[in-house]
């Protein structure tokens, strides 16, 4: 009797395990992401098994009427029933989140690069979904999420290692005209706080689509949208004027040091009182009256000159120096998979691929000659971005209706030949262009200046505006740990 005892309580718990693989599932929020995970099924069971090993069992087989053949019978006919059991249903999920991220920024042909570093987010999320049950394996899910910057974290806007901020310039060297490489290298470090980021996302799937008693599988379809907020401060920079001697020139500018190391000494050069003559290693660049560079010529009378070293300078910037807020928005398609541990422990993981639209507005208050408070924008169209996302959770229940869930998740995104618009100060250059037409209706421009005319009016027609096509490459990527709670009704 205790051997057939065994035997039955074995059948009867198989019996009910594709309810505990619908009851078990969870949901884990953090990242929003679509799993197929709910806690429901269509007993009032909870989370885990509520028939009890040995409930009524205990009782001799004659009293209750029974033959060992019956018994089996109806643990086979209890089993075929159970494993078409289909979540059913409302839950809801909350979780914290710790985060941490960076953000890249290239630009391709300018030359710039500008990381946000070791960032870190406190996230709050929470998710409501619906699971139609038996009738319609089908479910909705519906997130949000809200997350503050955690600490300070570094900000580097970096216009020295891609190379891009050297151009060749003609120079006269001893009556002969030369090329010569000309650059600014500057490079500034800043501090990051304050942020903000939110989130929200839809979805549809497929209840447990495919799969067995133990794994199932949910694809979905949705919607997911993403925004980061980033702001520096008390920002320290450098730029400096380098004239680079190559194997070309007639003079040496730069050091080769062994080991591939390069030395250049900065721009130096003089003024007299009227600082309108200057001069560079006995060279003097000639200007219009627009300021633009027409030549070079030998100067060598100076009288009471000064000293000049063009653009090299330190700066720093208190205030806001850079400030972006960042948008991926667009559609996706994702697979879960719920592995069933026990009647109380279950495994979730999941995995998306979106192809969001990318939209990034940058505002540098600094920049006297830029607007505000737009003063750059970058933006990607469907298909230039895409978002990978991965996360893994572990779920116990508590009781029968809540469970707490432990997790990870990864996010990847990526967008490569955005566009890049830089948007003028238009007051500055409607004035600087008001002053050159005045001239020119008096005939005081020479070529040079008509042509530079020429280029403010185009810029105008342009809504001051420069735009460059294919050229920002920006990267996001965070990794969290949640821990977080579900509950059905």
């Amino acid at each position: 009797m205790k051997g057939f005892s065994r035997v039955l309580l074995g059948a009867t718990l198989v019996s009910v395990l594709p309810l505990v693989a619908g009851a078990a599932g969870t949901y884990y929020n953090g990242n929003l992401y679509q799993n197929p995970q709910a806690k429901y099924n269509t007993n009032a069971g909870g989370f885990y098994n509520t028939y009890g090993a040995g409930r009524g069992y205990g009782q001799n087989m004659q009293n209750l009427g029974m033959t060992k053949t019956t018994v089996q019978r109806t643990t086979k006919k209890t089993t075929k029933k159970t494993t078409t059991a289909r979540k059913q249903g409302f839950q809801l999920g909350v979780d914290l989140t710790h985060e941490f991220a960076n953000w890249d920024i290239e630009m391709n042909t300018a030359g710039s690069n500008l990381h946000y570093d070791n960032l870190r987010w406190n996230v709050l999320s929470g998710e409501a979904a619906y699971y139609f049950g038996d009738s319609l394996p089908m479910q909705i899910k519906v997130g949000g999420k809200y997350g503050l910057q955690f600490g300070d974290s570094s900000m580097v806007d970096d216009d020295i290692t891609s190379g891009n901020m050297w151009e060749y310039q003609n120079w006269q060297l001893g009556g002969n005209v030369e090329q010569v490489l000309v650059g600014t290298p500057a490079v500034s470090v800043g501090t990051s706080k304050g942020g903000k980021e939110y989130g929200f996302n839809a979805a549809f799937g497929f209840t447990d689509l495919f799969g067995n008693s133990k794994v199932k599988f949910t694809p979905s379809i949705g919607y997911r949208y993403f925004k980061h907020i980033l702001e520096t401060k008390s920002n320290y920079g450098l730029m400096v004027q380098v004239l680079h001697s190559d194997s070309n020139a007639s003079y040496v500018n730069c050091v080769y040091v062994q080991d591939g190391e390069v030395q250049c000494s900065p721009y130096i050069g003089f003024a007299n009182a009227a600082g309108d003559v200057v001069e560079v290693a006995g060279l003097t660049p000639q200007y219009d009256e627009g300021g633009n560079l027409i030549g070079y010529i030998v100067q060598n009378d100076m009288s009471e000159p000064l000293l000049d070293v063009g653009e090299t300078y330190y700066y720093e910037q208190a205030g806001t120096s850079h400030k972006y807020e960042t948008v991926w928005a667009g559609p996706y398609i994702a697979l879960d998979m719920e592995y069933l541990i026990n009647d109380t422990n279950v495994v979730n993981a999941g995995i998306e691929f979106g192809m969001p639209t990318y939209d990034s507005k940058g505002d540098q208050p600094y920049r006297f000659d830029w607007e505000h408070p737009t003063s750059v924008e970058d933006k990607g169209d469907f298909g230039d971005a895409y978002h990978l996302g991965f996360n893994a959770t572990w779920s116990t229940a508590l009781n029968d209706s809540i469970m707490l869930s432990l997790g990870m998740n990864y996010d990847y995104y990526n967008v490569s030949d955005a566009s890049a618009t830089t948007y003028l100060n238009k007051a500055l250059y409607q004035a600087e262009l008001n002053d050159y037409e005045t001239v020119y209706a008096a005939g005081g421009l020479n070529e040079a200046g008509i042509e530079y005319m020429r280029g403010l009016q185009d810029l105008k027609a342009k809504g001051w505006a420069v735009k460059s096509d294919k050229e920002i490459e920006s990267v996001y990527k965070s990794m969290g740990i949640r821990l977080g709670f579900t509950a059905r009704f």
